[in-house]
């Protein structure tokens, strides 16, 4: 068994794109300063009982997927660059793709992006943007969710 610790502070990373640029590298933004991250796969279950049994029975439904992180709110990564020469998520921002209903393609590695890391990547869109600032923290922190449309897919770094 290998535990993934990312007290490092350069393991856990998540890359966003437009879909279809996710691997080209100036086209990728990368959310900064990242306090959390959560991957949910929430496979759903039908349950239903029977006369001659004394159990339920279950069924599996599709799956609700999921990510949702907290970050301190980057101005360039929350409301874009509006460079031409850039993807979309990049000028547009977090707010910009999440306002504009614009599907977002992912990756997030659970042990850095050097050769052999493992991650999760797959497609939704960006929503639960709550920006908020007090006293007790006195910068702006959003939460973040991705609502992913479709299955997560496994991949390593190579």
């Amino acid at each position: 068994m290998a535990v993934i610790n990312v007290s490092a502070g350069s393991e856990a990373v998540l890359e966003l794109a437009v879909v279809g640029d996710l691997d080209t590298a100036a086209n990728v933004l990368t959310v900064p300063q990242m306090q959390d991250i959560t991957i949910n796969n929430s496979t759903g279950v039908f349950r239903f009982k029977t006369l001659d049994n004394t159990a339920e029975s279950a069924v599996t439904t599709p799956a609700t997927n999921q990510l949702s992180l907290n970050v301190v709110v980057d101005e360039t990564s929350f409301f874009g660059t509006d460079s031409a020469t850039n993807g979309k998520v990049l000028e547009n921002g977090l707010f910009g793709v999440s306002k504009d209903k614009t599907k977002v393609a992912f990756r997030a590695y659970f042990n850095g992006t050097d050769t052999g890391s493992k991650y999760l990547e797959g497609a939704g869109f960006i929503s639960g943007l709550s920006p908020t600032v007090n006293m007790d923290s006195p910068v702006w922190i959003s939460p973040v969710t991705i609502e992913v449309d479709g299955d997560f897919t496994e991949g390593a770094v190579s």
